[in-house]
């Protein structure tokens, strides 16, 4: 199949679908929130972190559909919103089914975050908009302390429709409503729009599989874990964790590896298989096969950097161990690693306020991006610092780096608008920490994958070679393999992103009434 410059009365077609449609990603005007149970040291509230990409700013209304309260916020461009929610209307408690949601809708795509910072035990994570929100998903989270059972391993589940059937395969023994069930036990629930479920159990849940009849949204964690090697007691000190966990039919092949800096104690990671006889290759380790539901462990090294391949799509999912592991001024946390096909070309991303004074927050990114294009990354509009150190990730042509910022709302983007960039932020204190995916796209890159006429940046894998928008409007094969505008990024204008833009921003105007 070949493909070829688009006429121009196509051209205008597809511009206009571009300048009207919502790309596949984190940022989104509707989301459906919850908060997983975290400890009841201080009972202090949640928090919502907002952060609008856009310069006019953001019209953001946040409702507690089991309360009815509601307020509205400006959101505004450059710096972090910050809503606290109450405890009782929004944390799921215990493993039963409640209505503890949040909804958040906006009149321009935001950027939101969760955060739950209570007295030593506090973490946060990137929320998912519902119109990326599907239907099949499997719980990451983490062994529970050695000495106190009562501070499980759990996941939520959130009803974005009406009449929603949920239907559970736990990885371990749980109780759900009083009720029993083993481990591989079925068992099902009903949602509504806006109610929502907990899952506990004494014992890690990583592994266990959410699906439902219509799209949910999904978070996974423990109230508090300590985050050391399986094979390890889960001694030490712990923290909260959590995460929105991104539906299987987006989940990729490839990812690669950065430690967190500061750590000199190895990073575990998690790779979850959602289908049989996975194949697995990590460097240094021998191949690794695993069916649906299982996972592979792996301690890294503070100074290795890791590429990650899968023969069937995998969930790849970072721990910050236990202060006890190095002495760190930190604690445990999880983030999701995006697949190297869902990174982005820019984020707009927020640091997170930790409730701990004992120390200074410090605040962190891990940046991953192709060797030959690390001239033209730009951190808030400015070339990196001249003493950023990179790193080569062996067997690839990928370079990593740790860089520190400050406090409050940044970008990172690529002079060129096909080069991606993969982006995790992260932040420490004593005895606390955060971190999550500073954004990723969230295409359906596992699903099934038919090829299909290429729209710009419609986040579709218009070609099925697992990459999404790669290539520019020119006439060009700008991703070197064999066809031409196949999978398009933006248009044809230039490849200087400035320059994209205005370009792109007087068409839309051109092609309005």
């Amino acid at each position: 199949m070949a493909y070829v410059r688009l006429a121009v009365s196509v051209l205008a077609l597809v511009s206009l679908s571009w300048c009207s449609s919502a790309a596949r990603d984190n940022k989104g005007t509707e989301f459906i929130l919850t908060f997983p149970e975290n400890l009841h040291r201080q009972n202090l509230n949640p928090k919502l972190f907002i952060a609008c990409p856009h310069p006019g700013g953001a019209t953001v209304e946040i409702t507690l559909p089991s309360t009815g309260y509601n307020t509205r916020e400006r959101a505004t461009y450059g710096r972090v919103t910050e809503v606290e929610v109450d405890r009782a209307a929004v944390e799921l408690v215990g493993s039963r089914k409640s209505d503890k949601s949040v909804h958040v809708t906006s009149d321009v795509e935001i950027v939101v975050y969760g955060v739950f910072a209570e007295k030593f035990s506090s973490d946060a994570y990137l929320a998912l908009p519902t119109d990326v929100l599907r239907t099949e998903y499997f719980a990451s989270c983490a062994g529970t302390p050695s000495d106190r059972p009562d501070r499980p391993a759990e996941f939520g589940v959130v009803g974005v429709h009406d009449g929603t059937t949920v239907t559970i395969v736990p990885s371990q023994a749980v109780t759900f409503d009083g009720q029993n069930y083993a481990a591989g036990q079925t068992f099902s629930v009903g949602l509504d729009r806006f109610e929502t479920l907990q899952v506990q159990a004494t014992e890690d849940l990583t592994g266990s599989k959410i699906t439902a009849d219509q799209p949910v949204a999904v978070l996974s964690g423990n109230m508090f874990a300590i985050c050391m090697p399986m094979n390890e007691p889960q001694l030490g000190s712990g923290d909260h964790i959590v995460e929105m966990i991104p539906p299987v039919d987006t989940w990729g092949k490839e990812f690669v590896t950065v430690p967190l800096t500061k750590r000199t104690g190895g990073d575990l990671f998690r790779v979850v298989a959602a289908r049989n006889n996975t194949q697995v290759d990590v460097t240094n380790k021998n191949t690794m096969t695993l069916n649906a539901g299982e996972f592979w462990e792996i301690d890294v090294p503070s100074d290795e950097y890791r590429h990650v391949t899968s023969s069937e799509p995998v969930l790849l999912v970072q721990y910050s161990k236990s202060n006890d592991a190095d002495d760190t001024q930190t604690d445990p946390f999880m983030m999701i690693i995006p697949p190297v096909a869902q990174f982005e070309t820019e984020y707009t991303f927020s640091t997170v306020e930790l409730f701990s004074t004992f120390s200074r927050r410090t605040h962190h990114i891990n940046l991953v991006i192709s060797s030959a294009n690390k001239a033209g990354l730009r951190l808030d509009g400015q070339q990196l610092p001249s003493n950023t150190v990179w790193h080569d990730v062996p067997g690839t042509d990928y370079a990593a780096a740790q860089l520190d910022i400050p406090e409050g709302t940044h970008t990172v983007k690529h002079i060129s608008p096909i080069v991606t960039i993969g982006l995790l932020s992260y932040g420490f204190v004593t005895p606390e920490s955060y971190g999550y995916p500073g954004g990723l796209r969230l295409s359906r890159i596992a699903a099934s994958c038919s090829t299909t006429t290429p729209v710009p940046a419609d986040r579709v894998d218009n070609d099925c070679d697992g990459r999404v928008d790669e290539e520019l409007l020119n006439g060009i094969d700008d991703d070197g393999d064999g066809l031409i505008d196949e999978d398009l990024a933006i248009g044809n204008c230039a490849d200087n992103r400035d320059q994209y833009r205005t370009c792109l921003l007087q068409r839309c105007r051109n092609l309005g009434p």
